[in-house]
């Protein structure tokens, strides 16, 4: 496999192609949903509303990420197949960016299909990595990012190189919030292996800001600028996250691929053949890893897939690793034995998550059949509001008030002694009248305390979780 992959031409990039197709095909007929995949496709189908984001949709979600779903949503309806056809058509477009990159820039001693097919491996080492994630959207624009250090390292002193950075960036930072952080990354990489001066640095700088300037603009006009700064800025710093999965879970998922990555590095630098480009380009990308690992705190949602942000790194080393190996086979035996031990910790991670689906304690994973009741009634197509986290509910219906995600309608919700909050409250509820409330924190009879009228026009299932409206 890695002898027919070691050259590069475009018959062994559509080998890679096939290959990611027969990976991710399984999954894509699979009999669960991923929850945050429900939760985003959510946020795109109360958009084709015409609501404003962030405004009349109380959400954390990236303003670009919000968008590519409300599209998906208006083409393809709330369907997590097209989801995960999407991401296996970005992750080929990626793969492929990938592979082009590191060969404009020379950064190994030959035109090889590896990287490619290293970025297609690592980005399949989990299954919600197939879920067109904010984290993949947001990547599509950080591998420039990548480019455009790399080949001022390579190339010398090219000024636009620095703007086109920042821009990119800024965009990739749209998508994924946490990837501003790597602004940082990018300002240090730049000063220490580049010619990098105050002019270089404003231009930069001002390619970042651009585009969130433009997105303030247009949130100003439309007079929600305080939203975006309370729902998307604050609500990522600072409200409580979304664990998906436990920390514990994420590092079994991520720490093999990182391995496999540091043994690659080392080895490497072990060499001493290289020239002093390709060890800038080394530094980069160990400090792409240090920062990615920094960009968890900004995480407001814990699940796997914000691993992703790494795909690059591991992608990097790993070529290094199996170009630098000379005999065949002791190459082609570690290849196989890594491509095994991938494939079975896949499978366990999937089996132990499928587990808990079954007995309805996953965070993650939901059946496809799954579907909420009022008194033995499933409930379908009706417009809801959601009293704590029930992705189930969101399966086949539509949130239709601001309250879009639990955590920051707690803003409201976490104080009902306060007249203000009870006023919005009932503004938002008689506004747009739900036909059905899920109560899964048991708020219900505190609020029908203060506002009496929530009393008449709702009606309590048996169990007292679901409320029909009945005027």
């Amino acid at each position: 496999m890695l002898q027919f992959l070691k050259n590069l031409d475009p018959f062994r990039l559509l080998a890679v192609a096939l290959i990611a197709l027969l990976v991710r095909f399984y999954w894509l007929t699979d009999d669960v949903l991923l929850i945050p995949s429900i939760q985003w496709l959510s946020i795109g189908e109360m958009m084709t509303d015409q609501k404003v984001l962030y405004k009349d949709i109380w959400t954390s979600l990236e303003p670009f990420s919000a968008g590519t779903y409300y599209f998906i949503v208006s083409i393809f309806g709330k369907s997590v197949l097209a989801l995960g056809v999407l991401s296996l058509l970005l992750c080929i477009i990626q793969a492929f960016l990938f592979n082009y990159y590191l060969a404009q820039t020379n950064i190994y001693d030959q035109k090889t299909s590896y990287p490619a097919f290293f970025y297609v491996f690592f980005s399949s080492i989990n299954y919600d990595f197939f879920s067109l994630s904010p984290a993949q959207l947001g990547l599509t624009f950080m591998l420039p990012v990548m480019y455009f250090l790399l080949k001022d390292v390579r190339m010398g002193e090219k000024s636009r190189n620095h703007f086109f950075a920042g821009a990119s960036l800024g965009i990739a930072s749209l998508f994924y919030l946490p990837f501003s952080c790597f602004l940082i990354f990018v300002i240090y990489s730049f000063a220490v292996f580049s010619s990098f001066d105050l002019k270089r640095f404003f231009q930069l700088l001002s390619a970042f800001v651009f585009p969130w300037l433009m997105v303030f603009s247009y949130y100003y006009l439309n007079g929600s600028l305080y939203e975006v700064v309370e729902n998307l800025i604050k609500g990522t710093l600072y409200s409580v996250p979304v664990f998906y999965a436990d920390f514990v879970s994420i590092i079994k998922v991520g720490l093999p691929s990182a391995i496999l990555a540091i043994i690659a590095f080392f080895y490497t630098i072990s060499k001493s053949k290289f020239l002093n480009f390709q060890y800038s380009s080394m530094k980069i990308m160990v400090m792409w890893f240090v920062n990615g690992l920094l960009a968890f705190v900004l995480m407001n949602e814990w699940g796997y897939f914000n691993l992703y942000i790494m795909v690059p790194v591991f992608a990097f080393f790993t070529v290094f690793l199996f170009l630098e190996i000379s005999r065949t086979w002791l190459k082609e035996s570690l290849f196989w034995c890594v491509i095994l031990l991938f494939v079975l910790l896949h499978l366990h991670n999937k089996s132990l998550d499928d587990a808990r689906a079954v007995s309805g304690t996953s965070s993650m994973l939901v059946s496809k059949e799954a579907e909420v009741r009022y008194n033995g009634d499933a409930i379908r197509d009706k417009k809801i509001l959601l009293l704590g986290h029930n992705p189930v509910a969101l399966i086949h219906n539509k949130q239709t008030t601001i309250y879009a995600e639990w955590n920051l309608s707690l803003r409201h919700f976490g104080d009902l002694d306060n007249y203000e909050n009870i006023s919005a409250i009932y503004s938002n509820v008689f506004e747009h009248k739900p036909e059905y409330i899920f109560d899964n924190v048991a708020m219900m009879p505190h609020l029908t305390d203060r506002i009496p009228e929530l009393k008449k026009a709702y009606q309590a299932s048996d169990d007292k979780k679901v409320y029909r409206l009945v005027k």
